[in-house]
């Protein structure tokens, strides 16, 4: 649990960084550019990711799983499968980025608006793809801090070269901005491929290309039909100013998934590895149900009292223009709870070679959110698109739940589950009371205060953490603490667990 927890830390300090210049990057776009315009941007980087998700074909999540497998007996057993994995990788990448690239000249050439999105869109996408694999193989190889750092230069990077791009050259700027946020990533790709050989098929034995292939369609389906699928019914039944005002909806969300979304990859890499060492036919049980316990911890107070404050903060930040997104912002909020916590699951079924289960539920969910969608928009615009997702992620967490425990495998903590979401509530309805009597900014940063103050109680109360837990999570970020900042984290951890929890 120890290392996996390491990992994860180090996934989500990079993600901070990361998460706050795509904020930041958000909020330029949004200034600079308007809905339209926004929206235009928000819906090249949708087309982009799903793009890269037809392309991949799974092997990125392949290299993931095996390299981590691997990496205990040397180089000489996981490096042939990086190779090999990009040989396999590399064709269809580059005939969908000529693809993009064709349309892009295409489009320009008769000159509609943001006539150069379309060419920065494919040679995003190209970064993009190569940005993932080189990621993959890295973390598979337990170079969490090497891809945390790499991913915090290259974000902030992006936020000047973005406000240049858009403010000169319209959405089409902005992207080509974007692109330095994967580009740094990508280019440290060579080293995990290591020395030019000849190419041995051999490397990727039947059971990897069956996992590979079962992650493929299972992400595949997510990101296409599930992950954001509104912006292409929004963008059928409604104007361009929609999809930025869902973009703008999304962004407070998106953040906090972004979150979770990095840390299954320390979840998968240490799940597949203590298995790996222990001999065990799949994840050990109790470093899954910690997992799912720490994880909702962090996101039911995020999404909760997310969601208290994020309607008021949304036209604070990205204009009075944008609200008619706040609303639709509050409920993309609470969807974001059951998603992050979905990961966890979602990391234990991977690690345990599940690929096919992954799929059916992912099926049964996009065909779910797909049939809502077509039939909610049109009659109740973004607002509806909103009721849809939570109603569908809450829906993805109970099937991703019941899979895990099936067949004996072992079932969520409901006890403490139940406990942290009686805290989070908490400190949900005690950021909202503060914003109802002071508006504004300064109500919006005392609502925080306040939520997460109550949360801190409601921990010690209601007995979330352990104190050994806690002990184990100072020791950790201690090393990375200013010698003046570590005796007030050892109060802290003093004060929010006096006492063991209990794990139920």
């Amino acid at each position: 649990m120890t290392s996996i927890l390491g990992s994860s830390l180090l996934n989500l300090a990079a993600t901070l960084v990361s998460l706050m210049a795509g904020f930041l990057v958000s909020v330029i776009n949004a200034r600079v550019l308007g809905p339209a315009g926004s929206g235009t941007v928000a819906y090249a980087m949708w087309v982009v990711v799903c793009a890269a998700a037809l392309a991949d074909r799974g092997f990125p999540q392949m290299v993931l799983r095996y390299v981590a497998a691997l990496r205990d007996q040397g180089e000489a057993a996981w490096q042939p499968v990086v190779r090999q994995a990009f040989r396999s990788f590399l064709p269809v990448v580059l005939v969908v980025f000529l693809l993009l690239l064709g349309y892009g000249l295409y489009h320009r050439t008769l000159d509609r608006p943001a006539p150069w999105i379309w060419i920065a869109a494919s040679v995003l996408f190209l970064a993009y793809v190569f940005s993932a694999f080189s990621a993959a193989a890295a973390r598979g190889r337990g170079r969490f801090g090497e891809v945390a750092a790499i991913t915090a230069v290259g974000s902030l990077f992006q936020i000047p070269l973005v406000f240049i791009g858009a403010l000169l050259v319209g959405p089409g700027g902005a992207f080509l901005g974007m692109l330095t946020r994967y580009l740094p990533q990508a280019l440290s790709l060579p080293k995990h491929l290591g020395r030019r050989s000849a190419s041995d098929a051999t490397a990727l034995s039947p059971e990897m290309q069956g996992y590979r292939r079962s992650m493929w369609a299972s992400d595949a389906i997510d990101i296409v039909l599930l992950t954001r699928i509104e912006y292409l019914v929004i963008g059928y039944f409604l104007a361009d100013a929609d999809i930025g005002y869902f973009a703008a909806a999304v962004v407070f969300a998106g953040l906090v998934g972004q979150m979770t979304l990095q840390l299954s990859p320390a979840f998968l890499v240490g799940l597949t590895a203590r298995a790996s060492s222990e001999g065990t036919s799949g994840p050990p049980t109790e470093l899954y149900r910690n997992s799912l316990r720490l994880t909702a911890l962090f996101m039911m107070p995020l999404g909760l009292g997310g969601a208290a404050v994020v309607g008021p903060l949304v036209p604070l930040v990205f204009g009075a223009d944008f609200a008619p997104a706040a609303n639709a912002a509050v409920l993309f909020m609470l969807a974001s709870v059951p998603a992050g916590i979905a990961v966890v699951p979602w990391a234990y079924l991977a690690a345990g070679a599940r690929g096919r289960t992954l799929m059916h539920v992912t099926l049964f969910s996009a065909a779910l959110i797909f049939a809502l969608l077509f039939v909610v928009v049109p009659a109740a615009g973004i607002l509806g698109a909103a009721v849809v997702r939570v109603l569908s992620e809450a829906l993805t967490l109970a099937f991703l739940l019941r899979a895990a425990s099936s067949h004996g495998g072992p079932t969520a903590p409901w006890s403490a589950l139940l406990r942290t979401l009686v805290a989070a509530s908490a400190c949900g309805v005690a950021a909202f009371s503060v914003t109802t009597v002071v508006p504004g900014a300064i109500g919006i940063v005392v609502a925080i205060g306040t939520g997460a103050l109550v949360y801190l109680v409601a921990i010690r109360l209601l007995g979330l953490i352990a104190a050994d837990e806690a002990t184990r999570i100072f020791q950790m970020v201690e090393a990375r603490l200013p010698g003046s900042l570590r005796p007030l984290a050892q109060r802290l951890v003093g004060l929010i667990a006096a006492s063991p929890a209990r794990n139920g």
